[in-house]
């Protein structure tokens, strides 16, 4: 399953029939169709828009804005946190993510949560990833990942 994470909003893609499926059973989390791809259900009804002062998601805006949710949650400094089934504000994310280079990916033990800050103190605002299972074993390979 290809998995793209857009400014803390993310979108699932399936590689093959019955791959979302999978994930859910795998990691129990939930996951909703929405135009071609998958996302979290909590992210599934998101507005095109947000206004200032008002709450988006459930979390605190900051800016009137109108675009793709992605680029909304971007404008406001908010992202989803899956552990938490909230949209919150990107600052809020404390956790460190270990990012390995494998070859010309970086692996990491689990999905990253949007918003971790890396060894250097830099956030991870974005990403693109892979999974994969093999013997059993959830595997995780990233690319496109954007640090802020």
């Amino acid at each position: 399953m290809k998995v793209k994470c857009l400014h803390g909003y993310f979108k699932f893609e399936e590689q093959y029939s019955g791959e979302a499926s999978e994930f859910v059973s795998l990691f129990g989390l939930d996951l909703e169709p929405v135009d071609n791809y998958y996302t979290f259900s909590a992210l599934a009804e998101a507005p095109d828009f947000a206004l200032a002062g008002l709450e988006y998601l459930g979390a605190a805006t900051t800016k009137t804005f109108a675009g793709r949710p992605w680029d909304v949650m971007r404008e406001n400094n908010l992202v989803y946190n899956f552990n938490t089934g909230l949209v919150v504000p990107i600052t809020s994310i404390t956790q460190v993510v270990k990012l390995s280079l494998a070859g010309t990916y970086w692996v990491s033990p689990g999905l990253i949560l949007p918003g971790s800050l890396t060894d250097e103190g830099t956030r991870v605002t974005d990403y693109a990833a892979w999974f994969s299972r093999s013997r059993g074993a959830g595997l995780w390979r990233y690319s496109e990942v954007t640090l802020d």
